[in-house]
C-alpha cells in the first residue's frame, strides 16, 4: 500500500529530473544577453567584451552585451532580476549591485540576495592604501603612530561618495581609531595627483591606477585590503598581516543569473566562464591590472561571493556611510 501511494510521486520526480536534464542539454537555444551596469568603455564593460568571444565559442550561441548604466547599478540589476530564469540572461554584477546599494540608501526594486544565483567569477581586485612619501611612514603602525603623535587629522582622497576608496579610508579610520577625513573627488586620478603633491596625505586606489605614482616614489603603499599580497607588489603586506583582521575589502565582479535558473544550466555556465576567464588574452589583462582570479566551481563561487559580500555589508554598518541624496 505504501509503495503504491508513493509510486506516482516517484514517477513525477523522475520525469522532472529527465526534463531538467534535457533542458540543460538543449540549452542554450537562442542568443544570451549579458547585462552590465557599466557604460560602454568602462572597466566592467571591457571585461564583458573580453569574455564575450570565448563564451560564444563555449556555448555555441551569440552573447550580446547590453549596457544599462545609471542609478548606481540599480537599473541593470532590476532588469536582470526580472529576466526569465532560463539561462539566457547573464548579469555581470559587483559588490555594489549585489548588496551595497540598498544599504546605502539607493531605492532598489529587487532583492540582491534572493533574486540572483552566482555562477562565475570575472575578476577580484584589492584596493591599496597609500601615503604621500614626504610623511616618512612606511607601514600601518608608523602611520597610526604619526597621527597620534601629531594629534592631527589627515585627509584621505578617493573617487566619490560611497565608493571603494571611501570605504577604505573610513574603515581604516574606524579600525585604528585614527583621525582621518575623507575627501571625495570626481575620479581617482586627481585624488592620486593631489596625494602625490601633498594636497591630501592619503589615497586609496587599485594597482592599475596607482602604479606610476608608486614607481616614481611619490606615493608609498602601506597595505593591501585583500586576503593575499598582490603579485605585482610582493613586498607590501596585507592589512591582516599588520594586525587589522577582517579588513578584506576586495572588489569583485561576478556573473549571476535570475534565481530559478536550472542548476544544470548554472553548471554549464560556470564551466564556460572558467574557460573564458583563463584564456590568455583575458588573464593577461587581469594580471596587468593587478587583479586576481580564482578557479572555482559553482558551489565554491557561490560560497566565496556570499562570504565577501557579507564582509562588505558589515563594513557599511561599521562605517555608517550613505550615498548623498
Amino acid at each position: 500500500m505504501t509503495t503504491l501511494k508513493w509510486f506516482p510521486r516517484l514517477i513525477c520526480a523522475s520525469m522532472m529530473a529527465i526534463s531538467l536534464s534535457a533542458t540543460a542539454q538543449n540549452w542554450p537555444t537562442k542568443p544570451i544577453k549579458l547585462i552590465t551596469s557599466a557604460a560602454p568603455g568602462g572597466v566592467v564593460d571591457i571585461y564583458a567584451r573580453r569574455h564575450q568571444p570565448h563564451l560564444q565559442n563555449e556555448l555555441g550561441q551569440a552573447v550580446m552585451v547590453e549596457n544599462k548604466p545609471g542609478a548606481s547599478g540599480a537599473i541593470a540589476g532590476d532588469a536582470a532580476a526580472k529576466a526569465d530564469p532560463d539561462g539566457h540572461t547573464l548579469f555581470m554584477g559587483s559588490q555594489n549591485e549585489l548588496g551595497l546599494i540598498g544599504q546605502l540608501g539607493v531605492p532598489v526594486r529587487y532583492d540582491p540576495v534572493k533574486d540572483f544565483s552566482t555562477v562565475g567569477l570575472t575578476i577580484a581586485g584589492y584596493p591599496i592604501l597609500m601615503v604621500n612619501a614626504q610623511l616618512g611612514v612606511k607601514n600601518v603602525a608608523e602611520l597610526v603612530a604619526y597621527i597620534k603623535a601629531k594629534n592631527t587629522t589627515l585627509d584621505c582622497g578617493g573617487s566619490g561618495t560611497a565608493t571603494i576608496g571611501h570605504f577604505v579610508c573610513a574603515a581604516f579610520a574606524v579600525r585604528t581609531g585614527s583621525k582621518i577625513q575623507y575627501v571625495p573627488y570626481k575620479a581617482n586620478v586627481p585624488a592620486m595627483t593631489d596625494a602625490a603633491s601633498g594636497q591630501v596625505q592619503l589615497v586609496s586606489a587599485f594597482y592599475s591606477e596607482v602604479a606610476p605614482f608608486i614607481a616614481s616614489g611619490k606615493l608609498i603603499p602601506l597595505g593591501v585590503f585583500g586576503a593575499n599580497r598582490l603579485p605585482l607588489l610582493p613586498n607590501v603586506p596585507t592589512m591582516e598581516e599588520q594586525g587589522l583582521k577582517d579588513l578584506e575589502l576586495q572588489s569583485y565582479t561576478v556573473y549571476v543569473v535570475p534565481t530559478g535558473t536550472p542548476v544544470a544550466v548554472q553548471r554549464r555556465l560556470n564551466a564556460a566562464i572558467v574557460k573564458a576567464a583563463n584564456h590568455p588574452d583575458v588573464m593577461d589583462k587581469v594580471k596587468a591590472a593587478g587583479g586576481v582570479y580564482f578557479d572555482m566551481n559553482l558551489e565554491e563561487t557561490q560560497a566565496w561571493q556570499k562570504r565577501i559580500q557579507s564582509r562588505w555589508n558589515n563594513i557599511v554598518q561599521e562605517t555608517g556611510i550613505k550615498l548623498d541624496k
